[in-house]
């Protein structure tokens, strides 16, 4: 598909990780993680707009400035209800279909991305993803959902 489908791409990232704390801005060659991951998914064909969704603690502030820095919406929001964030920022957007990244797969790929939002919208799902069987490797994996979905498992 050559034009943009009507998909937020939402980026769930905290620096407060338990298994490896502050994994999002850590470096590679000066480039934090999340850096990495929000432009390979810039590199995607159908997601009409990402924005990242972080907690309102004080040390996902670097989080935020990150977004400033590259001209990406942050939405902060609870720092352990994660579906909460999801749906007050979809909310924000009046978004039909959300796309769902972790932040901490800076080498998503963005074809598998765009392949796995093609086939939600071809076979009109309201939810679908590349993990049922996990056929890719940790790090690639996709989810897209509607808002209705989204909005019941709130």
């Amino acid at each position: 598909m050559s034009t943009k489908l009507k998909i937020l791409g939402i980026i769930q990232a905290r620096v407060g990780s338990t298994r490896f704390p502050g994994k999002v801005i850590k470096k590679y060659k000066g480039v934090t993680y999340l850096e990495i991951l929000i432009k390979r998914l810039k590199r995607t064909k159908n997601i009409k707009k990402i924005i990242v969704a972080t907690s309102k603690n004080s040390e996902d502030d670097q989080i935020k400035k990150i977004c400033d820095d590259l001209k990406v919406f942050c939405f902060r929001g609870s720092n352990h209800d994660v579906i909460d964030r999801y749906f007050k920022a979809s909310k924000i957007f009046k978004t039909k279909n959300i796309l769902r990244i972790t932040g901490d797969c800076p080498l998503i790929d963005p074809e598998i991305v765009d392949q796995v939002i093609y086939n939600y919208f071809l076979r009109k799902a309201s939810y679908a993803t590349n993990t049922m069987p996990a056929t890719f490797p940790d790090g690639l994996d996709v989810e897209v959902f509607s808002f209705e979905a989204l909005k019941t498992a709130w």
